[in-house]
């Protein structure tokens, strides 16, 4: 073979390889944007459920102790809907 001629396959080669490249990172990049989105998504989601999480297991302490515990039932009939004793005044300051 002449070395012209390998020379340009071999630049032909070089060239083919370069448009090949670009054109898989053009269709990789958006795939990837979306696939960190949905990862960032999840993340968020993640979070929200550790939180409902939480507030679920604290809801269900406050109903046990309000149906096991007089206690807890008065100090809430008290701050919430101002009930009193039997005579006691409620004193609210604004």
């Amino acid at each position: 073979m002449n070395h012209k001629v390998q020379a340009m396959l071999s630049f032909s080669l070089y060239v083919l390889l370069g448009v090949i490249f670009a054109f898989s990172v053009i269709l990789v990049l958006p795939v990837y944007k979306r696939y960190a989105d949905m990862e960032k998504n999840v993340a968020e989601l993640n979070n929200e459920l550790k939180n409902a999480q939480n507030e679920c297991l604290t809801l269900t302490r406050e109903v046990h102790d309000l149906e096991h515990s007089a206690a807890a039932a008065e100090k809430v009939a008290r701050e919430k809907y101002n009930f009193c004793r039997e005579g006691e005044q409620i004193l609210i300051y604004k």
